[in-house]
């Protein structure tokens, strides 16, 4: 029978209740592989299937993880300067330890990828990089930029990882890593890991029980004799891969079985076959000893008539890069002079990443000078965000405004940051905001103003030469310039104008928010210590600008040379000739060119594209 218009019979709302309860909820199991390509927008710091390290998301951590091998994880953004500075040392540590698979996988999660926030946030990420390997439940963990974290083989949460320390060297991570796996074999005496332990040889030792803990399918072992606790451990670990073939144990100078083989010096290898008591090779280890192994078990194989065997398992990875051509500036400056531009594109994504996922980061709440900190910089940006774009000399403001073209995101953006501010202008009366809350807040207000941040596009002026390169950072900077360039555009007819409160502002969420805990080491120190802020710099209004512009300068005669500096965008003195002629002078800055020159550049501003970021209709 027909329900009256406008409403719904009963066995319809019943059909529909049964339709939404009988729908399954399990979600099946993806776990990672070396070939895995995680989802997310970011670039990643390392390639997916040319490396021995494994990629994760917020999909696949925990059902890979927390499974039936250890795992050591480095946590990082893509955008992080100590992260891409550290790569190089991380990718030379994992293929050191590429043979480990089997009993310990090296692996990655980008943070800095809005996807994986959750997994993040699990896992305690406050700043980057951080590695964290599997282990023992220990008190909950401040992590930095400056750890790994390990998760033990019998890990089941994100609160079992242990800290890693994050030196630039791949020796000393893999010695931590080594101490770790030992440790946790010794407690845990796994039956399918290699037999970490000594050799305990007695009168009623025999030679069966020497091959204790090597794969019966293994015909030949090697011993290494060792005079305390050395290189033993890693002896062992670097030959899982040939376990098929070869076994490894350790044994200490005390054994006796020292005196049996008549060993003299330390360390020394020792090879046999499982029906032959007799050492097939003996000699003093040192880094040839594999290959030397590998020689031995191939000529014994070829003499008894038997086929050669494939000793290794695992491959030497390659790297590869995707890198735009270089243009030299020198020869064609027109052209690198076209490079250089302020994007609004740029600007609005770098504030979305600082606001939302920078701010959150963090789960709990965001109280005390955060609150203020978050307050100030939402307070300045709702009152001075450039949402127009001058085409003429800004230095003629004081006559007129006619010449300029209205940044359409930008003006919905700032309605963003204007509500927001609201938002914690009526939580100050108890100072304080969850992450969560500010959050939702956030998603829904910018969802009302039609999502004015651009968060699909590609970088525009901040795109670095490859991946790896420039973007959020470079994001971060410009925005700081538009900022303190639109605030004295806006101010220049206020004689009571605080040429310092942007700077503070801005270095007030650095302090409290900016992910990458070694950069905002250096902002901090820079600006406190180095090139303090304060009164004496900052007395005039247009000394908010040149401050700021002094400052970066600092920071790229820092960079410069360093591995994170895109060859093609250098760490020069800003602006390069080629840029601003006029403000060079006698191998020094005009200060006078230079702020007409800041003006003149962070005032006209590349507006959104939103075309770009439309689909093609077919």
């Amino acid at each position: 029978m027909r329900s009256p218009r406008g409403t719904m019979s009963t066995t319809a709302t019943i059909s529909c209740l049964l339709l939404f309860t009988v729908l399954p909820t399990t979600v099946e199991a993806v776990q990672s592989t070396f070939n895995y390509v995680p989802i997310g927008q970011n670039p990643t710091l390392y390639t997916p299937g040319f490396e021995p390290i494994m990629h994760l998301d917020q999909m696949t951590f925990n059902d890979t993880v927390f499974s039936d091998r250890a795992f050591l994880v480095e946590f990082y953004a893509d955008w992080c300067g100590h992260c891409r500075a550290f790569a190089p040392y991380f990718r030379q540590f994992a293929n050191m330890v590429r043979d480990w698979y089997p009993v310990v996988t090296v692996a990655v999660i980008n943070c800095a990828d809005s996807f994986n926030q959750a997994a993040c946030r699990e896992n305690g990420v406050t700043y980057f990089p951080m590695m964290k390997p599997s282990a023992p439940p220990p008190p909950p963990p401040h992590y930095t930029c400056d750890s790994l974290s390990y998760f033990a083989r019998t890990a089941t949460t994100a609160t079992q990882g242990k800290l890693f320390e994050t030196p630039h060297s791949a020796e000393q991570i893999r010695d931590t890593l080594l101490r770790t796996v030992s440790n946790e074999y010794m407690f845990n005496r796994y039956p399918d890991w290699p037999n970490l332990g000594h050799i305990a040889v007695d009168s009623r030792t025999t030679y069966g029980q020497l091959w204790d803990g090597v794969p019966p399918k293994a015909n030949y072992m090697a011993i290494l004799f060792e005079e305390y606790d050395g290189v033993g451990a890693q002896f062992v670990m670097d030959l899982i891969s040939r376990n098929h073939i070869l076994g490894a144990r350790r044994a200490l100078s005390n054994s006796p079985l020292v005196q049996m083989l008549n060993i003299r010096n330390f360390p020394t290898v020792a090879l046999f076959r499982r029906d032959h008591q007799q050492a097939l090779y003996m000699q003093r280890y040192n880094n040839q000893t594999v290959k030397d192994l590998d020689d031995a078990i191939t000529s014994d194989m070829e003499q008894g008539g038997r086929r050669a065997p494939i000793l290794t398992t695992t491959y030497a990875p390659t790297t590869t890069t995707t890198q735009t051509p270089l243009i030299d500036c020198h020869s064609y400056p027109e052209r690198c002079r076209d490079m250089y531009y302020v994007s609004e594109t740029d600007m609005l994504k770098a504030m979305r990443m600082a606001l939302l996922d920078e701010v959150t980061r963090v789960p709990g709440s965001i109280r005390g000078d955060n609150f203020t900190n978050l307050h100030e910089f939402m307070t300045l940006l709702s009152n001075h965000f450039p949402v127009l774009s001058f085409q003429n000399d800004v230095r003629r403001m004081r006559a007129k405004r006619t010449t300029s073209v209205i940044l359409r995101n930008s003006e919905r953006a700032r309605l963003v940051f204007t509500h927001m501010r609201e938002f914690l202008e009526g939580r100050k009366s108890i100072g304080s905001v969850t992450a969560d809350e500010y959050r939702r807040q956030f998603e829904s207000v910018e969802r009302v103003y039609a999502s004015p941040f651009p968060v699909n596009s590609t970088w525009q002026h901040c795109k670095g030469s490859s991946p790896q390169y420039r973007g959020y950072t470079c994001g971060l900077w410009t925005t700081f310039h538009a900022l303190t360039v639109h605030t004295y555009i806006d101010t220049i007819k206020d004689d009571f104008v605080n040429p310092m409160k942007p700077l503070s502002t801005i270095q007030g969420w650095v302090k409290s928010f900016f992910g990458c805990e070694h950069c905002r080491n250096h902002f901090m120190h820079m600006t406190t210590t180095l090139f303090p802020l304060n009164e004496r710099r900052v007395r005039h209004p247009h000394d908010m600008m040149t401050y700021l512009w002094r400052a970066h300068n600092i920071v790229n005669n820092r960079l410069h040379g360093d591995t994170t500096e895109d060859p093609q965008f250098t760490k020069m003195q800003f602006p390069a000739p080629f840029l601003c002629p006029t403000c060079h002078s006698g191998g020094q800055f005009s200060r006078r060119q230079i702020r007409n020159f800041l003006l003149r550049y962070y005032g006209s501003i590349k507006p959104h594209n939103r075309l770009a970021d439309q689909r093609l209709a077919f």
